[in-house]
């Protein structure tokens, strides 16, 4: 395994000049709780007037920006402004073009050094996040060695930079075995695992079609110099480090990566004419000298927070969870039901203003079988190939899984469909709040703190996360209780019901029509 020490941040300046890093009115330094932060050198109060700015806020967000097949949903906030930088605005930092880590970067170091690009052609080219993944791994393993040899890797800006960052960041995926049972029960548990799972697949990947080419197998894995655990470090950096800018797309940069999170934002990044990353003042702030200068990474759920970054921002009112959804353990068309769906089924929950709201497409299609009208037919594609295609009253649905909340409701048993929907999901958050109920003993713990096996950050962070899911939990069980009350008596006397919610989503308040699926 690597080396776990780290330089001092006493010596980072010389790497910023050496580099063309601006600290145009900020320096790097020691915060309380937070590690390493920017905090202003000069008292800054930015105009109000942003002409050329168009705020991210004011756009629609679409899926792709959330969240990838890659899982990055845990990426930092995507840059709140696009266009040309404003001069009524006080720039803070400066970091060059060329010292951007991206997709594009990555490329162009694999025409400078031809190891890599034998190793980015035989176990990248997957995504943006497994590149720089290999990328980080491959100069972490340079930058801890005592000696170069001509032999090496050509170093780069990040071979020094990764000097710097830490080694143990707070994110479960770093957490030891102990710290994660902590988290069973709360929403990040089967997370979790599946996150666990993917990294070890991928590290025996990069085994299997590194340990062919004769340079890595030496540079990787004759004197043992990786681990998983090196692979879980540089997954851990990516998604807490790892920002979305306008032209270079998902990025790490170095430098504004240190700037700490807060819901009271005092400054945003831009990309400017040059391609430049630039951090500047917001609009209408003042920054005094000493303050800390921060930037927002999303509004996003205390698990979102935790698994990204390794704490709960204390000042965000987001309150929500995503539960996994398994399939009926006798429903002969389960297997079926998941091809045809394309993802994992999950059940979304939301407490906004005391009002619970969920999403779970799923569970429409999980609740319906052949007598209803559900069929699944294999059929001779236009390519000739055979196809599974899913037909509902005799109609192919199969582009529309995710819409069964919406093709069930001209049906005449629609509200039978929609009491089923509300029992499965009645029961699976039943489930999961018995599971947070079970919390280990404060005699079981204490001796655990003692003796550092827990530390006390994890277990607080654990804590706090069970309490949150837990209370949003209390609410959704009241709300199905009252939703599934309500359909016993609509379905009892037969009272016909008009109002309709959207597919996959329905308001479970005390107010809720019994209309709602």
């Amino acid at each position: 395994m690597v080396s776990k020490s780290t330089l001092p941040i006493d010596i980072f300046p010389t790497w910023a000049r050496l580099n063309d890093v601006e600290f145009t009115n900020a320096k790097l330094q020691e915060t309380d709780g937070k590690g390493i932060g920017l905090v202003a050198t000069n008292n800054l109060t930015a105009g109000v007037e942003t002409w050329g700015l168009e705020g991210a806020e004011d756009k629609p967000e679409t899926d792709d920006q959330v969240c990838n097949s890659d899982g990055e949903k845990g990426e930092r906030a995507r840059v709140e402004t696009h266009g040309h930088v404003n001069n009524h605005l006080k720039k803070i930092l400066q970091v060059p073009h060329d010292l951007i880590l991206s997709t594009a970067s990555i490329e162009e170091y694999s025409k400078v050094d031809q190891n890599f690009r034998q190793l980015l052609d035989s176990a990248g080219h997957q995504s943006t996040r497994t590149d720089i993944m290999i990328y980080l791994l491959a100069h972490l393993v340079l930058s801890s060695r005592d000696t170069s040899s001509p032999r090496d890797l050509v170093p780069t800006p990040w071979t020094e930079y990764l000097k710097f960052l830490p080694r143990d960041i707070p994110v479960p995926t770093m957490w030891s075995e102990l710290e994660r049972a902590l988290l069973q029960g709360t929403s990040l548990e089967a997370a979790l695992d599946a996150k666990l799972s993917a990294l070890n697949k991928e590290f025996d990947e990069l085994i299997e079609r590194s340990s062919a080419l004769p340079f890595w197998n030496s540079f990787f894995w004759e004197r043992e110099a990786v681990t998983i655990g090196d692979w879980v470090l540089v997954d851990a950096w990516y998604r807490s480090r790892c920002l979305e800018l306008p032209r270079s797309g998902h990025a790490m940069v170095p430098v504004l990566d240190m700037a700490n999170h807060s819901h009271s934002q005092t400054a945003y990044y831009d990309e400017d004419d040059e391609d430049n990353i630039v951090l500047l003042s917001r609009p209408g702030m003042e920054i005094s000298i000493g303050d800390e200068v921060n930037i927002s990474y999303g509004e996003k759920s205390p698990a979102e927070m935790i698994f990204s970054y390794g704490f709960i921002d204390r000042e965000s009112t987001v309150e929500e969870l995503t539960l996994p959804l398994e399939s009926l353990a006798d429903d002969p068309l389960a297997k079926a039901k998941l091809h045809i769906f394309r993802g994992s089924p999950t059940l979304k929950l939301s407490r906004s203003d005391g009002e619970i709201s969920w999403q779970c497409p799923f569970v429409y299609l999980m609740c319906l079988n052949e007598e209803d009208g559900l069929e699944f037919r294999v059929l001779q594609g236009t390519n000739g190939d055979r196809e599974l295609r899913l037909f509902w009253q005799e109609e192919d649905a199969t582009a529309r899984a995710k819409d069964f909340g919406d093709l069930i409701k001209n049906h005449p048993l629609c509200q039978i469909f929609r009491l089923r929907a509300v029992s499965v999901l009645h029961e699976v958050v039943t489930d999961h709040l018995m599971q947070l109920s079970s919390e280990i003993s404060h005699d079981e713990l204490e001796p655990l703190l003692r003796a550092g096996q827990i530390r006390d950050g994890r277990l607080q962070l654990a804590q706090k996360l069970r309490e949150t899911e837990s209370s949003v939990l209390e609410s959704a069980v009241i709300a199905l209780d009252e939703q599934l009350a309500l359909y016993a008596v609509v379905l009892f006397f037969r009272i016909p019901m008009f109002h309709v919610c959207g597919p996959g989503q329905a308001a479970l308040g005390s107010n809720t029509s019994p209309d709602s699926p």
